[in-house]
């Protein structure tokens, strides 16, 4: 990497700028014309020192929710379970070691009924029981999803507020098609905001208008790129489940979040054939080493009821899509089925 390459990287980090020519800023800092950099910057992103350029995106400031949702189906979980994929909000799912034997995650945005979508889906895979899992407090971590796979899933800081008023900022139309475009790959061209601009049918101008509206609302960060992650050894990744009496359950998910062992900790509703209600991910070097921990654990916590759940195998993965342009249209064939006797 040479010297212009290292400033390069310094305006990767500081994002681009909502003009309609940024990579010519750049150019002019570095000393090079914007066809040199745009060459730089699609060398790097296959094997050099920085990944490829994207927004980053706030997800604190959508207005989004989501949980994880467990069912029990009968029969070959993979035969049953389409359905379930094919919902354009649900970016993860699996067959776990338990009764309960599919897992999955859903996201939708604030003006959608999470639960009913999860009740329509209930009945699309004929799950023979479902239990909708929202977060409730988060002890450690910034969300479930991404500890399970930091790789995949960026930090969606996990929300559950079911048809409730919030104070984030509102979004119209406009500035929710614009999020979408800034998660398909980044145009690298002279005038990026222009390709985005003819994809959706808008001027240029009205394109830095809603993204410089995005950032000004908290839900853009930046437009940019950052250094590449050197390859660390994970180790095993394993999800127990801890039955802790109401009382004692905050103070008990503080103790168990001061373990570096325990990558996230959260509390999610129990039920009487499901009593768990604190979640953990534990994270050891090899399987053999998680009995010590829990029992290092348990010292400190006392010995309340656990359960380890192993994953047999994952049946969806892939990373989130804020606002898909399918889920009206999901929501609109599927939902009447269930809504009258759902409310």
């Amino acid at each position: 990497m040479d010297e212009k390459d290292r400033l390069l990287l310094i305006c990767l980090q500081n994002g681009l700028l909502l003009t309609p020519r940024p990579f010519d800023v750049w150019a002019s800092k570095i000393g090079v014309d914007s066809a040199e950099i745009l060459v730089r910057i699609q060398r790097h992103k296959k094997g050099g020192p920085f990944g490829e350029i994207k927004a980053i995106l706030d997800p604190r400031a959508f207005h989004y929710q989501s949980a994880w949702v467990a069912m029990r189906i009968g029969g070959e979980p993979t035969s049953r379970t389409e359905a379930l994929w094919r919902h354009p909000g649900v970016i993860y799912g699996c067959e776990r070691d338990h009764e309960l034997n599919v897992w999955f995650f859903i996201a939708a945005p604030l003006d959608h009924d999470l639960e009913l979508h999860v009740r329509c889906l209930e009945k699309l895979a004929g799950a023979e029981e479902t239990l909708f899992l929202p977060v409730q407090k988060v002890f450690k971590g910034a969300d479930f999803l991404s500890s399970l796979d930091s790789e995949t899933f960026q930090t969606m800081h996990e929300r559950f507020e079911k048809q409730q008023k919030t104070d984030l900022p509102e979004l119209d139309p406009g500035e929710i098609e614009i999020i979408r475009q800034l998660q398909e790959p980044f145009p690298l061209t002279d005038t990026p905001y222009q390709e985005i601009a003819s994809k959706i049918g808008i001027t240029e101008a009205q394109v830095l208008e809603l993204t410089r509206s995005l950032a000004g609302k908290g839900c853009l960060k930046r437009i940019g790129s950052s250094l590449k992650h050197a390859g660390v050894a994970v180790g095993v990744k394993t999800l127990v489940l801890w039955q802790v009496p109401e009382e004692k359950l905050d103070r008990t998910g503080l103790e168990i979040a001061g373990f570096r062992e325990v990558l996230y900790a959260d509390r999610r509703p129990a039920h009487p054939e499901f009593p768990y209600s604190l979640y953990t991910m534990i994270r050891t070097e090899t399987t053999s080493e998680l009995e010590p921990v829990m029992c290092r654990i348990q010292e400190r916590i006392g010995k309340w009821p656990y359960r380890v759940l192993e994953t047999l195998r994952e049946l969806k993965k892939e990373k989130i899509k804020y606002f898909p342009k399918g889920l009206d249209e999901w929501r609109r064939v599927h939902c009447h089925a269930v809504e009258t006797a759902f409310h």
